[in-house]
């Protein structure tokens, strides 16, 4: 089992004055754009984005060379519509939806949809799971229930997020102890960073989410970041603290989640689903 890098779980808070945000450390200045912008097959004319001038040395390294949005415009600092908004807008799409594939382990052939819903990512015939959007702000929706796998939590989290631009899972302070103090030898890990907590390697939790009252696992090599060490008995646990300055209603789901379930939003039907992923063949 390989040791947990801070690095791989980059992605980390940073209180918003407005709403709260997750993203990678660091930041970046420049101006306002506007160009014709194409990805695959598809074109946006007139598509407004950020034009990067000056970054922090956070981004440097990394291999990515900018972030798309696909959250809804109205949150976005310039106001502006993304880039699938302008596809719906400019009837470049037949269907107002999207869906997302990620891939385990590193592996190529994560798979970015618009417009289009590709069974071939869902396990055998898996019907969909829908979940009502509470809000067309992030995409978000309710989370009742935490388990691992028993006794069960039960929560009220209505603007539970659902990102796949965010790495791990995000809970409540009081949520993120109440479910470690479930797992016998588990404890807060601070020097890991903000929000972590470690657990027995050799007796990991079954973790399942529940939202609306349907449950969810989390594969348990995505919630396990890796042992505190080569030779420890302690591994890192993927479900963080959200820390202070957030809603206690907020939770946000990221890829170690989205790693079991291709999730599918649709814009028009303002609905998220979830169908059994192909990584748990």
């Amino acid at each position: 089992m390989a040791s947990f890098s801070r690095r791989r779980a980059q992605h980390t808070k940073v209180p918003a004055r407005s709403s709260p945000s997750l993203t990678a450390p660091g930041d970046v200045s420049g101006s306002l754009a506007q160009d014709t912008v194409s990805i695959g097959s598809l074109t946006v004319e007139q598509q407004a984005f950020g034009a990067v001038r000056s970054e922090s040395t956070d981004f440097q390294d990394e291999p990515n060379s900018g972030l798309l949005g696909l959250a809804f415009g109205s949150i976005a600092t310039s106001k502006k519509p993304t880039f699938f908004e302008n596809l719906l807008a400019q009837k470049k799409l037949t269907s107002s939806i999207f869906s997302v594939h990620l891939t385990r382990n590193g592996k190529t052939g994560s798979q970015l949809c618009f417009g289009c819903y590709d069974a071939t990512k869902a396990l055998g015939t898996s019907t969909v799971i829908w979940n009502p959007l509470l809000s067309r702000t992030y995409w978000s929706i309710s989370m009742d229930g935490l388990s691992n796998p028993l006794p069960r939590i039960h929560l009220m989290l209505n603007r539970t997020a659902i990102d796949t631009g965010t790495t791990l899972i995000y809970v409540p302070d009081d949520v993120a102890a109440q479910f470690y103090g479930l797992i016998p030898g588990s404890q807060s890990a601070m020097q890991y960073g903000a929000g972590f907590y470690t657990f027995p390697c050799a007796g990991p939790p079954i973790v399942s989410l529940s939202f609306n009252g349907n449950p969810f696992s989390v594969h348990q090599s995505d919630f396990n970041l890796g042992r505190t060490s080569a030779d420890s008995e302690d591994c890192v646990g993927g479900i963080l603290a959200m820390g202070s300055g957030f809603p206690s209603n907020l939770a946000i789901i990221g890829d170690e989640f989205l790693k079991s379930w291709y999730s599918v939003y649709d814009y028009g039907g303002d609905r998220v689903g979830f169908a059994p992923s192909i990584n748990n063949e």
